[in-house]
This record gives C-alpha cells, structure tokens and sequence, in this order.
C-alpha cells in the first residue's frame, strides 16, 4: 500500500516535496508504524540519491565556469590585440614554451571530446557568452533544487524521527 507521504509541489524540476506528519498517533492508526517507516526511509534514500546527484552536476559547473570565463578573456585579449603577439604557453602541469601567435580574425575553441573547432572572433564571444550564461543558469538552478531536497530531507528526518518515537511510545504503553 501507498502511504501519501510527497505531493507535487512548485520546484521548477518537479521534485516531489515531502509532507509533514501533523498527528503522528492519528497518521500511524491509519497506515501502521511500520509501513510508514519503511516507506520514509525509501523516500529519504530517493532525496539523498536526488543529492548526491546535484552535488556531482554542481561540482562539474562550478569547474567549467572558470575555464569558460578564460577563453572568453583570451578571445576578447586576442581581438584587441593590434599585432603579431609572443605569450608563454602551457604545454603541460610543470612545462611551458614560448608561443608566436600571429594576428588573424579566427579563433580555435575546444568543443570536447578532442574536437577543435575554428572560429571568427565574433562567433566564438558569441558561443562562449552563451556557455557561460548556460552554465550560470545551470548552476543557479542546481543550487536552488540542493536548497529544495535539503529542505525536504529535514522534513523527512524529523517524520521518521517523530514516528520513530511514537512506535517507542506505543511499545512502552503496551508493556504494561
């Protein structure tokens, strides 16, 4: 049986959000102790699960914006640049070279999985702005739901620890 312990709620992702218990005594007459545990206990796995996957999306954001604002610095550096330019270049972790980077109206940008592609300048501000905002936006969406299950798994703890009690209670009173 199918206890009513979520709903739908407002999360622009459509988590579920968890119910409080109100009357615990009233709420485990109707549905069991036992069953109301078991069925909380998924329901907190499920939001830690939800968690751990929104921590994982949050980490690789929060390392891609700061390599997206760099190409996007060295793009505009390189369209005001009026001549031929000499930069050190990272070849590796501990190794660096003299690079001649001659004027021209083009770009190479890595998209990934080891393809690079030539842009113009304008296109490539253009891509990587939209990236940017992209992943700003990803972000700020993955924190806001990190904000929503955490809300949720509290409510969660405090029902199984509220119900948890009660079978405690109920325990107690039928021993004597």
């Amino acid at each position: 049986m199918s206890i009513p312990l979520s709903q739908p709620s407002s999360n622009p992702r459509k988590i579920p959000s968890v119910i409080f218990i109100e009357n615990v005594p009233e709420f485990s007459s109707q549905y069991g102790v036992e069953s109301i545990l078991n069925q909380l206990n998924e329901l907190y796995s499920k939001y830690k699960f939800m968690e751990a996957q929104l921590l994982r999306s949050k980490q690789v954001l929060t390392a891609k914006l700061p390599d997206i604002t760099n190409a996007l610095e060295t793009v505009n550096y390189l369209v005001s640049a009026d001549k031929d330019l000499v930069l050190d270049f990272q070849l590796s972790d501990a190794l660096w070279t003299k690079a001649e980077v001659p004027r021209s109206n083009t770009v190479a940008l890595w998209l990934g999985a080891n393809v690079m592609l030539e842009y113009s300048h304008e296109e490539a501000k253009e891509l990587l702005e939209k990236n940017l905002s992209g992943a700003q936006t990803a972000l700020d969406s993955t924190n806001e739901d990190l904000k929503f299950l955490k809300e949720q798994i509290t409510v969660c703890e405090v029902n199984v620890s509220r119900v948890y009690n009660y079978s405690v209670y109920l325990r107690q009173h039928q021993a004597k």
